[in-house]
């Protein structure tokens, strides 16, 4: 007899609609969450990636944006067991308040720093900025996720976290090229103002809520307050249940496997695109809009006609496909323009360029967006929260040994090199998955109601 996805109940939900989320933002306090997760997430992506042009403008050097992106993400890793005990202890709104507001003044102390002159030829406060405005955001994730329950009914906590999960994404991706359009228009300096200014929206968000989002104990430490040693344990556990679910399901392996491969390969583009810029599409890193405006554009698209195909048209069929396209537009993007450079036919670097972002956006697109929908469809949602928080913890982990090493490999080799091998190390992926029919993992699926 066949094995059963364990993780595949009878029928799971599909993904939302949008009407669904319609539904959701008429609820006043839940809408009000929702923008102040909105805001408070352009606010963090403007500060990063302002920090990346900051760094490199310093230093020149692609392991030092590698290492910063290192600062930003690890504490999320060491951070998120207090910061879920913080949330369970005190009142969600004021830690949501005052998280917001710190990290506000953290951003500007970055134009304070240079203005003064104190970072102006040093990097080392900028990666302690870093350090303690990560460890003040771990502060916000869980308050707001524990808050999402107390604002709407339980029927629609599914495309409540839906919602959340979608727009996390999609402010990563608008947030960096906004960051670099308003660098291009206000200076270096501008972001970390939109951001501060950001910031401070959220805030005034979650104190216009009226819902009371005190403090909840959980129902197992109830009567008697949780130590960090329990909590540790009960984290555990809830990895460990995680770990089992992930692993006796073949979808939920293939699901997050190829996320992580997505985000490895943002967080890297990241990393390079400033130096990229510069060294070999001969602009100014400021430019970087050049590349993640067109990639943008490309990925909601793709995202836009995903979400709106049924779930048996293929989702597996199309996470291969994609990442053949983006494997092609890196392979194109690391090889093609220094040729071009060296036959002096600079005009056409950046079309090319523009042209091959879209490309890749269109391919990131279809990897992360079918992936983030077969994890929702194929998980339950008693478990659906453990199995995300667990899941990127590991994926935070996983991203820093190939951040290191794209920085330090490009510093020898350039990154044109570093974005050709990842477009190999992709197609190389893509063809496994077609020689292993990866997208017979469709079968799986649960069809449509």
């Amino acid at each position: 007899m066949a094995a059963v996805d364990p993780i595949a109940p009878a029928p799971p939900p599909t993904a939302p609609d949008v009407a669904g989320f319609r539904r959701l933002l008429r609820l006043r306090d839940f809408r009000l969450l929702w923008l102040a997760q909105v805001a408070a997430q352009l606010g963090d992506k403007f500060f990063a990636f302002s920090l990346l042009l900051s760094i490199y403008a310093l230093t020149h050097a692609y392991i030092s944006d590698a290492a910063l992106l290192l600062a930003y993400t690890i504490p999320s890793v060491f951070l998120s067991v207090p910061a879920g005990i913080i949330a369970d202890q005190w009142d969600k709104q004021a830690v949501m308040l005052w998280s917001n507001l710190a990290r506000g003044a953290l951003v500007l102390g970055v134009p304070a720093l240079e203005l003064t002159g104190i970072a102006q030829h040093q990097a080392a406060p900028l990666y302690a900025i870093t350090l303690v405005f990560a460890g003040v955001g771990q502060l916000f994730a869980p308050a707001e996720a524990a808050s999402i329950p107390v604002l709407v009914p339980r029927e629609q906590l599914v495309p409540a976290t839906s919602l959340f999960t979608i727009t996390l994404i999609l402010t990563i991706v608008v947030a960096v090229p906004a960051a670099s359009i308003a660098q291009t228009f206000f200076g270096l300096e501008g972001p970390y103002y939109f951001g501060a200014a950001l910031f401070l929206g959220s805030g005034v968000a979650i104190w216009a809520i009226r819902t009371k989002l005190s403090r909840q104990r959980d129902a197992a430490w109830a009567g008697e307050e949780v130590s960090l040693r329990q909590r540790l344990r009960q984290v555990a556990g809830e990895v460990g249940v995680a770990y089992q679910l992930v692993r006796g399901s073949r979808i939920l392996r293939f699901a997050f496997s190829v996320l992580t491969v997505a985000l490895v390969v943002v967080f890297t583009i990241f990393a390079l695109s400033a130096g990229y810029m510069q060294q070999v599409l001969r602009q100014s890193p400021r430019d970087s809009a050049i590349l993640l405006l067109p990639a943008t554009v490309g990925m909601i698209a793709m995202g836009v006609a995903v979400t709106r195909r049924a779930a048996h048209v293929g989702r597996a069929r199309t996470i291969v496909l994609g990442l053949g396209a983006t494997g092609v537009a890196m392979l194109v993007l690391g090889v093609l323009p220094p040729i071009l450079g060296h036959l002096r036919v600079d005009g056409a670097l950046v079309p090319l360029a523009v042209g091959l972002a879209l490309l890749f956006g269109l391919g990131l697109g279809a990897v992360m967006i079918p992936a983030l929908v077969l994890i929702q469809e194929h998980t339950e949602e008693a478990t659906r929260g453990t199995i995300f928080g667990g899941a990127f913890v590991a994926i935070n982990l996983a991203i820093a040994l190939p951040l290191l090493v794209a920085g330090a490999v490009a510093d020898i080799f350039g990154a044109n090199v570093v974005i050709a091998a990842a477009g190999v190390l992709l197609l190389g992926t893509a063809g496994v998955g077609r020689l292993r029919r990866w997208g017979r993992l469709d079968a799986a699926a649960v069809e449509p109601r």
